[in-house]
């Protein structure tokens, strides 16, 4: 077991700030998962170093996640100027078209960041191709601990071992050792050093959006998004899902 090396630093936001990422989450809910949203809000406090995003717009640049939001605030003209105006770095890739009976729908991976130089050196190191990039290389760059991309990368789908949920009901007593750990973005390892990496990251993750909340001074979004996907993961939990491409997650 290799140890934990990926560190963060959650940054201080003011109002104007923090309202800026919650109006960005708010509208960009017609157009990707909640789950994706959660890890935009969390890239934008500097509670995770990169979100990766699946999102997807019609031809004619209208939200399609769930369905066609022809009155959604946030096109896909408009998507780049919004990033920018919260303080935000982005690269936006066309990885495939796809015809309805109605409309045609252009899936995007969409890389988000506060921090400047997170996505270009991604991009320098594990190229602009997202199919052509490893399980490690983008776990990393998304800020999984050691252990989950450990685990991932060298356990074939087919494994049949326990969950980290497993492992929390043997060691850890109450709820919220499974609440915090059902909160990450990825799937932990099924060991004893993936829950401990997993509630840890969970805690800061659930600390960081609350923050967020508070900081904005208005009605609480990210924390409601976060609980939405603690509920998905608890109700569907797959410890062989993929995590490495938002575009498989999505589309699967």
């Amino acid at each position: 077991m290799t140890a934990r090396t990926t560190t963060r630093t959650t940054a201080r936001i003011d109002a104007q700030q923090a309202r800026r990422l919650l109006a960005l989450g708010r509208d960009l809910a017609p157009a990707a998962s909640v789950s994706d949203v959660v890890d935009v809000l969390a890239a934008g406090v500097g509670a995770k170093p990169m979100a990766g995003v699946a999102t997807c717009f019609t031809a004619a640049g209208t939200p399609a996640w769930d369905a066609v939001a022809p009155d959604a605030r946030l096109t896909r003209d408009a998507l780049g100027d919004r990033l920018d105006a919260a303080n935000l770095d982005w690269h936006l890739t066309p990885v495939e078209d796809v015809r309805t009976v109605d409309e045609e729908i252009t899936w995007y991976e969409l890389l988000v960041s506060a921090a400047p130089d997170a996505i270009p050196r991604f991009l320098d190191a594990a190229g602009t191709e997202p199919s052509a990039r490893t399980e490690r290389e983008y776990g990393e760059a998304l800020g999984y601990p050691d252990s989950a991309v450990d685990w991932f990368v060298s356990h074939p789908v087919e494994a049949t071992e326990g969950s980290v949920f497993d492992v929390i009901s043997e060691r850890y007593e109450g709820d919220d050792a499974v609440t915090l750990a059902a909160s990450v973005p990825y799937v932990p390892a099924p060991t004893l050093r993936g829950a401990s990496d997993a509630i840890e990251d969970g805690r800061a993750l659930a600390g960081a959006l609350g923050r967020l909340d508070a900081s904005a001074e208005r009605d609480a979004l990210a924390e409601p998004l976060l609980g939405e996907r603690i509920r998905e993961t608890l109700a569907t939990y797959d410890q062989r899902r993929a995590w490495r491409d938002p575009l498989s997650r999505a589309m699967g």
